[in-house]
C-alpha cells in the first residue's frame, strides 16, 4: 500500500510528487517516459521562489530582462522572462522520485483505498489518486473545452538579421505578443546561442485555429515557410473555456488537469509550480490524521482549489467571456489598455492564485483605459459577471 500515486511526468505532476516526498510522504509517479515537447516561458518572478531542485538559472535555457507587446503600439515592460530548459527542469524536479514508467489504463476506488491499474498488468493500491496528465482523463468533468489555444512554432538556427529587425526580434527583449497580423500574434526571442524561437499562435478560438493556417500566417510573417529547415517544430493545442473539473471526485486533479490553465493566457506551469507545496501539505495532514479515503480527496481538492481561488478563477472566466466577444480589430487595442496598468495589477491579473479583489481591480482598470466601444463591449457578458460574483 502506497500513500499516493501522481499520474502523469510533467511539471505539475513531478513539482507535487518532490513536495510530498520532502514531507516524507510515500508518493510514487506513474507515467510513461516521454519528452517534453512543450516551451514553457513563465515570467522569472513567477516562479524564482519556487522549489525547483536547483537554482532558477540552472533550469533555463533562456533569460530576457525585457518583454515586448505589440497591440496598436510598442510597450516594453521591465519584467524578466525565462524558458525553462525541458531537459534540466524535469531531471532536478525529479530527483529522489519514484517514476513507475507505464500508462494507467483505469483507477478503481474502493471505499478505503484506490487501485491503480497499469497497462502491462500491474496494479498499485494507494491511498490517494492524483490525476497531474494534463488532460484530466481520470476526473469528472461537467462538459469538455469548447474552444482552445494553439500554436505553430519554429526552432531556428538563424534568421536574416534584417528579418529579426522586421520582427522585432532583438537580444535581451521577449516579444511575448505581437498583434500587428491578427487574429493571431507572434510569440518569439533571440537565445543567448544564436537560435530562434518564432510561434504564431491563436490565443483563443472556437473552433480552433488549424495547424496548417497558423503554419501559412507564420511562413507569410517570416516570408517563407521555414519548417524544413527547423532544429525542432511545436504544436502547440491547449483546450481553454471547460468550467472547473468536479470537485468531490475521489481522484484529485493537479496542474492544467485541474484547471490551473488560465482562462485567458493558457499558462499552467507557474501556477502548479507554486501550489505544489500547499497542496502536498493539504495531502500530508489528511493521511496523517487517518481520515476516510472521501475525506483526503476532499481535504486534497481544497488545497488544489481554495474559496478564494474559485472566486478568482471566476473573474478570470469574466476576462475570457470578453476576450471571445471582441471584434479581431479591437484585440490589440484591449492589450494596449492591460499592458498600459501599472504592473503590479497586469501581474496579479496573469497569475491563477491572486487574490480576487486585486483581479477585480485590474478589470476595471482596463474598464476604464479602452475607448467607449470597447467599453459597451466589456459590458456585454452578464451571465460570465454574475457567475463571479456569486462564485462561493
Amino acid at each position: 500500500m502506497r500513500d499516493v500515486a501522481v499520474i502523469g511526468a510533467g511539471p505539475a505532476g513531478l513539482a507535487l510528487a518532490r513536495s510530498l516526498v520532502r514531507l516524507g510522504v510515500d508518493a510514487v509517479v506513474v507515467s510513461p517516459n516521454l519528452a517534453w515537447g512543450a516551451t514553457y516561458g513563465v515570467w522569472r518572478d513567477d516562479v524564482e521562489h519556487c522549489d525547483l531542485g536547483a537554482p532558477i538559472d540552472a533550469v533555463v535555457r533562456g533569460s530576457w530582462p525585457t518583454v515586448r507587446v505589440v497591440g496598436t503600439r510598442e510597450h516594453l515592460l521591465v519584467r524578466p522572462y525565462v524558458v525553462f530548459d525541458n531537459h534540466w527542469l524535469r531531471a532536478s524536479l525529479g530527483a529522489g522520485v519514484e517514476n513507475v514508467e507505464a500508462s494507467v489504463t483505469h483507477v478503481e476506488h474502493l471505499p478505503e483505498y484506490s487501485t491503480v491499474h497499469l497497462s502491462d498488468g500491474r496494479h498499485l493500491e494507494v491511498r490517494l489518486v492524483v490525476d497531474a496528465t494534463g488532460s484530466g482523463r481520470f476526473l469528472n468533468r461537467r462538459q469538455s473545452a469548447a474552444g482552445a489555444q494553439t500554436a505553430y512554432g519554429l526552432l531556428l538556427g538563424r534568421i536574416d538579421e534584417a528579418m529579426a529587425g522586421r520582427l522585432g526580434v532583438v537580444d535581451d527583449v521577449f516579444t511575448l505578443m505581437d498583434w500587428s497580423s491578427p487574429p493571431t500574434f507572434l510569440y518569439a526571442a533571440r537565445f543567448a546561442d544564436g537560435r530562434f524561437l518564432v510561434e504564431e499562435t491563436s490565443l483563443y478560438a472556437e473552433p480552433p485555429h488549424e495547424r496548417a493556417e497558423l503554419r501559412a500566417r507564420l511562413a507569410s510573417r517570416l516570408g517563407s515557410d521555414a519548417t524544413g529547415e527547423a532544429q525542432s517544430v511545436e504544436h502547440v493545442h491547449i483546450p481553454m473555456g471547460a468550467p472547473l473539473p468536479m470537485l468531490t471526485t475521489r481522484t484529485v486533479g493537479f496542474g492544467a488537469a485541474a484547471g490551473y490553465v488560465h482562462p485567458v493566457t493558457g499558462y499552467s506551469v507557474a501556477a502548479s509550480l507554486r501550489a505544489a507545496p500547499r497542496v502536498a501539505e493539504a495531502i500530508a495532514g489528511a493521511l496523517s490524521s487517518r481520515h476516510p479515503a472521501a475525506d483526503r480527496s476532499r481535504a486534497a481538492w481544497e488545497a488544489v482549489w481554495p474559496p478564494a481561488l474559485v472566486r478568482t478563477r471566476r473573474w478570470h472566466d469574466v476576462g475570457l467571456a470578453v476576450l471571445r466577444s471582441l471584434p479581431t480589430t479591437t484585440i490589440p487595442k484591449f492589450f494596449d489598455a492591460f499592458f498600459g496598468m501599472p504592473p503590479s495589477l497586469s501581474a496579479a491579473y496573469l497569475r491563477v492564485d491572486s487574490d480576487p479583489s486585486t483581479v477585480r481591480s485590474a478589470m476595471l482598470e482596463v474598464f476604464r483605459r479602452v475607448d467607449t466601444p470597447t467599453r459597451l463591449r466589456l459590458m456585454s457578458s452578464p451571465a460570465a459577471l454574475l457567475r463571479a460574483l456569486v462564485a462561493r
